[in-house]
């Protein structure tokens, strides 16, 4: 059922774009300052700087600077050194997502190297849900466990620790979650704002890398066996969470690529990436939409430990993840077609869906394409029985996670950050769920502003794509948020050898001024391009045989400034 509420570098020039209120092919409105035209070194220093990004400095990593240290580090690490002079037992309880399974695999090659063999553990996103439980800390307690720590969960875990705690077990959390009201009583709470970082702050596979490098300087190590990997790891659970690449996030990411280039050919992230189609070493992006899928595959589709052996051991587990990325790619494509023809009532300021169809390891990625399609939170569900699993993402400006604490009291758990966010429920709440997420929604956002919107840095024309161009900006990567690539409008062109391209013509590639270009998920706007158009776009190099050219990466097409205004997303698919 569909759940709604029941409530309310010279390369050529750079051209100066006059107001943008138009609504694209696509349904957005494109937006930007006007600017008068800036050669490309102007232009990289403005991005840089709007991006807060000092292009010839380097932040320090995690925990490397005595401004960013937590007041439990040195607690922490103590506590190690005293598990592995007693060789204890020590268990690693991570999360289904990503960052949680590198953090997770991160800490348990840290502690393989120091002669443990811990019990790791990730939940099941359908059978256990979000977080440490109370009957996770009894089994670890059955098992022996004497110290416990938390990766990307654990920090609002309270009544867990505090059993933990009863069982004589010691936990040290390693989290960047929301921080509650009150702390959970532990060893040691390893978190970005206990450690000053109020902005950017690292994701737990960064945490983790942290408190790594922060025992081995202690050890008197700069260099250790595995560093490479250990950057590579923390590097692709950093650009997979979505935290701002800036600062420290973003001297990681930039760190971590350069070390998939440093691994021995028997590294399983390395074998991971190769087994991708990536080459050399990776760009960001390529973390973002060919390596995370993958990883994020297992717990989207199956068990998350099938990831971490993949990362931690490689093997057959690597094969098993590439079918499981397949099976996701096809269910989810599914899902969306059908989404498709479902009514959404977009006056609303959040987007609501819940059915007993929707996978549970889906409905993030269903949720993500709606908030991406429509400018709007979105929240969907999926109805099992007597409880609901629901994933939510939002828009700049709006705490989704906040909205779920402000229904909490209707919860059976919840977590996540600003961007996105996880609950379970019971069936039977879901319509005073529903109704207090729209009030809470609609107190902080007006429907009637609430659009898609596709921010533009600049305008080019077409002679002004060049490789040296494309160089010149490669200066601002690694990409990601808070960092995006750079977009621009190529205004009253031509677009020619049109084609649809890929699985189900899902992709549109075609020739724009005597450029190649390639259109992701735009294959449907094929018949509607017929006159002179704006392009917005990104860039990139193709290389191919030795021969490198620019490629624009087409995000939207509207109608030329002087030609009339084409009805909007009418054949826009989701899917598509």
């Amino acid at each position: 059922m569909v759940c709604m509420p029941r409530t309310p570098e010279n390369t050529g020039p750079l051209l100066p774009c006059a107001p943008m209120t138009k609504v694209s092919l696509t349904g957005r409105e494109w937006r930007f300052e006007e600017r008068d035209a800036e050669d490309p070194g102007i232009l990289l220093s403005r991005l840089a700087g709007l991006r807060s990004i000092d292009l010839g400095a380097s932040a320090p990593l995690p925990f490397e600077s005595t401004d960013h240290q937590p007041p439990d580090l040195a607690r922490a690490i103590e506590r190690l050194k005293l598990a592995f002079s007693r060789d204890e037992r020590i268990a690693v309880f991570g999360d289904y997502d990503c960052d949680g399974i590198t953090a997770a695999a991160l800490m348990a090659r840290f502690l393989a190297r120091h002669g443990t063999h811990p019990l790791i553990r990730l939940p099941h996103r359908l059978h256990d849900g979000y977080g440490l439980k109370e009957e996770n800390v009894r089994h670890l307690k059955d098992e022996g466990i004497s110290l416990l720590i938390t990766v990307d969960t654990g920090v609002s875990a309270g009544p867990a620790l505090h059993l933990a705690k009863e069982c004589g077990m010691d936990v040290i959390v390693i989290d960047h979650h929301h921080l509650p009201q009150r702390l959970p009583d532990t060893i040691a709470i390893l978190h970005p704002l206990l450690a000053g970082y109020d902005q950017s702050p690292p994701s737990a596979a960064g945490l983790a890398y942290g408190v790594i490098a922060a025992y081995e300087r202690e050890e008197g190590r700069d260099d250790w066996e595995g560093k490479s990997g250990d950057l590579a790891l923390a590097a692709t659970g950093t650009v997979a969470d979505l935290v701002e690449l800036r600062g420290t996030n973003r001297s990681l990411v930039t760190q971590g690529l350069a070390a998939f280039g440093c691994l021995s050919p028997d590294e399983p992230i390395g074998k991971l990436a190769r087994q991708a189609g990536i080459t050399g070493v990776p760009t960001s992006s390529d973390i973002a939409y060919r390596i995370a899928p993958r990883l994020n595959a297992a717990g989207r589709m199956a068990d998350p430990s099938i990831a971490l052996r993949a990362i931690l051991d490689g093997d057959d587990a690597l094969a098993t993840l590439e079918q499981l990325n397949r099976d996701r790619q096809s269910e989810t494509l599914r899902l969306l077609k059908d989404l498709d023809q479902s009514p959404l009532d977009l006056s609303l300021p959040l987007l609501l869906l819940a059915d007993e169809k929707y996978p549970a390891g889906i409905v993030g990625l269903i949720a993500g394409r709606l908030t991406e399609a429509h400018g709007r939170p979105s929240f969907v569900a999926q109805i099992q029985g007597d409880v609901c699993t629901a994933s939510l993402r939002s828009i700049p400006g709006y705490h989704i996670t906040e909205a779920l604490r402000h229904a909490s009291d209707l919860l059976l758990s919840f977590g996540g950050h600003a961007m996105a966010a996880g609950c379970t429920f019971r069936t039977e709440l879901l319509p005073q769920l529903t109704d207090r997420l729209l009030a809470h929604a609609s107190e902080r956002l007006n429907a009637a502003e609430l659009r898609p919107i596709l921010e533009i840095d600049a305008a080019l024309d077409t002679t002004g794509v060049t490789l040296a161009l494309c160089e010149t900006l490669s200066k601002l990567e690694p990409f990601g948020q808070g960092n995006r690539e750079p977009r621009f409008i190529l205004s009253n062109v031509m677009i020619s050898n049109m084609r649809r391209v890929g699985k189900d013509g899902v992709h549109l590639q075609a020739r724009v001024g005597g450029l190649k270009g390639i259109g992701f998920r735009l294959g449907t706007l094929l018949p509607q391009i017929n006159d002179a158009v704006d392009v917005a776009c990104r860039l990139s190099i193709d290389a191919w045989e030795g021969k490198s050219q620019p490629q624009l990466l087409i995000e939207d097409v509207r109608a030329a400034e002087d030609a009339p205004i084409p009805t909007a997303s009418k054949h826009f698919s989701l899917a598509g």
